[in-house]
């Protein structure tokens, strides 16, 4: 397994440390809006400080995960056709990725950002290029924390609905007008086969949008490793069916899943058929890690013949465990990272999440025990803070001392 950091820099000062520490690759993000700030025109000082970073990575001998950043589109992108995703009840996310599942428009946009960045950057020390869809870059649609209202679901403009706009290869709803939630649909009762459906086409709608753009990046020339990233369980198989009896009101949703698309199962055979995919996990010793843990027994770790038993019930079990059971049995590559300070934007954080200094006792070794070939600690900045332990409870030599207890048991 190699270990890294996120929101690298590639200073060369912080590279050396973590070299020595055992650290050989960081992820590198990078930002569309200041990328392209406006349609058909490039920021050069922008392009030219990534390549930069980029650079060093190179001369250190540094592999880079690069985040394209389409989770922070421009502006002028969001006022293409369908640029922006529309809610069952109106309402428009108030953070969002690219709308890159059904615009057409948005995705030709997202294909010239690709070419750009590919020719501008060059492929040289790339070791693995993350792609996602929402505000986070992970897959799925926004969750009930985006804005909207609780329970509203992401597919009702006239592209998901009607087809004016829709992407290529897509079918618009099989259901249009229909809201979760609604026991009828032009008058007549709504069958579990209809709601069956239209979940089927929701949640392998936004997969296709991943599946997308793994596509456009071989067409272009890049033929490393695609990384995907990951949150939580998605819909568990026992849910997804009193979900659908329910008609997606709201029962059997506890962490919101069903409105991010959150399908698993489906996905993971979807991305399955692609080559070179890694699925991410985003969240490793998350609370779910801290709640399973303290079960009787134990169920936050990975355990041999997990794979074969991840079709059962596996409501006890850490997040983690179950994702990765279900990607290894879709043949799919793992890699991971801890959710970094609780406190934080987007790191999914509460009373009960576990404290930085002990994600990283802990994440390494699951990700080790689970059989990912990758962690990535979250983030860079938190082993480099001036100050150090002081600041946030971490330092670059906790991280050497965990990478070495888990090279050298």
């Amino acid at each position: 397994m190699s270990f890294g950091v996120l929101g690298g820099t590639c200073a060369p000062d912080r590279l050396a440390a973590l070299r020595t520490a055992g650290a050989s690759v960081v992820e590198l993000p990078m930002a569309w809006d200041r990328y392209q700030p406006q349609a058909g025109q490039v920021d050069r000082g922008y392009v030219a400080e990534v390549r930069a970073r980029l650079n060093d990575c190179r001369e250190a001998g540094v592999g880079v995960v690069l985040s394209p950043g389409l989770q922070y589109p421009p502006d002028w992108v969001r006022g293409l056709q369908g640029g922006v995703l529309e809610g069952s009840a109106g309402g428009a996310p108030k953070d969002a990725g690219a709308e890159l599942v059904f615009s057409s428009e948005v995705r030709k946009a997202a294909q010239d950002y690709f070419a750009r960045v590919l020719s501008d950057l060059g492929l040289a020390g790339i070791t693995a290029i993350r792609v996602g869809t929402n505000a986070s870059g992970e897959l799925g649609y926004p969750g009930p924390d985006d804005g909207g209202k609780v329970g509203e679901f992401w597919a009702f403009g006239d592209a998901p609905q009607f087809g004016i706009g829709l992407a290529e290869g897509l079918a618009p709803s099989p259901m249009p007008g229909w809201i979760p939630g609604s026991r009828t649909w032009h008058g007549r009762s709504v069958t579990d086969e209809q709601v069956q459906r239209w979940w089927g086409w929701y949640a392998g709608s936004v997969v296709n949008a991943v599946a997308w753009q793994v596509g456009e990046l071989r067409k272009l020339g890049y033929q490393g490793r695609v990384h995907v990233p990951v949150a939580g369980r998605g819909v568990l198989p026992e849910d997804r069916a009193v979900a659908v009896k329910g008609r997606l009101d709201g029962r059997a949703n506890p962490d919101g899943a069903q409105e991010r698309g959150l399908d698993y199962v489906e996905q993971f055979a979807v991305l399955a058929r692609l080559p070179g995919v890694d699925v991410d996990f985003t969240g490793l010793d998350d609370v779910s890690n801290v709640r399973a843990r303290a079960a009787a027994p134990p169920q936050d770790r990975c355990q041999p013949g997990d794979d074969a038993k991840v079709m059962e019930d596996v409501s006890s079990w850490s997040s983690h465990r179950y994702t990765s059971a279900l990607a290894r049995r879709a043949g799919l590559g793992l890699v991971g990272e801890n959710p970094g300070p609780p406190d934080s934007p987007f790191t999914g954080g509460s009373p009960e999440s576990h404290s930085l200094a002990e994600q990283l006792r802990a994440a390494p070794q699951y990700a080790d025990e689970c059989g990912m070939t990758m962690f990535l600690f979250g983030f860079e900045d938190n082993l480099f803070e001036e100050g150090g332990r002081a600041e946030s409870g971490v330092s670059v030599e906790d991280y050497k001392e965990v990478i070495q207890r888990i090279r050298s048991p």
